[in-house]
């Protein structure tokens, strides 16, 4: 008998718990001399829309944060990219003077390397990519085409 989304056990519908970025967000706050912090939007068609880090009142920068080590998996993958997308729709929509920021960990460096199409991409909308070291020291990755 197949089991379906209301009789699964309640742990399979819990929501993974979003790592807490709050270090990372103080670390890059003194590295971009920003005031950074998590921030919700409320759009005005009721849309609600959070991202890792923001500064100001319209924000200057939007930031999305990837701290991922280890293995890389497609999953990772798959969320940098809708992180990416998410940032620059909220930029193009809502904030068109803001800037787009991922902080990615190291091994997800990989993505962009030379010949693929990711980096292209995101140079093409204006998305800055920077590498977080276990120091939670940030790099920008060169990835302009």
């Amino acid at each position: 008998m197949r089991e379906t989304a209301a009789h699964a056990p309640a742990d399979t519908l819990a929501r993974p718990v979003r790592p807490d970025n709050t270090e990372l967000a103080r670390a890059l706050s003194a590295q971009l001399g920003l005031d950074l912090a998590p921030r919700e939007f409320t759009l005005a068609d009721g849309t609600r829309i959070g991202v890792d880090c923001a500064d100001g009142d319209p924000p200057g920068l939007l930031v999305q944060c990837s701290p991922f080590a280890g293995q890389m998996k497609s999953s990772q993958r798959n969320k940098v990219i809708a992180d990416a997308f998410k940032l620059s729709w909220l930029r193009d929509t809502h904030f068109p003077r803001a800037r787009v920021l991922l902080v990615l960990g190291e091994p997800l460096a990989k993505l962009f390397g030379r010949g693929a199409w990711l980096p292209s991409a995101f140079a093409t909308h204006r998305i800055t990519v920077a590498l977080l070291d276990p120091e939670n020291r940030v790099r920008i990755l060169d990835i302009g085409t």
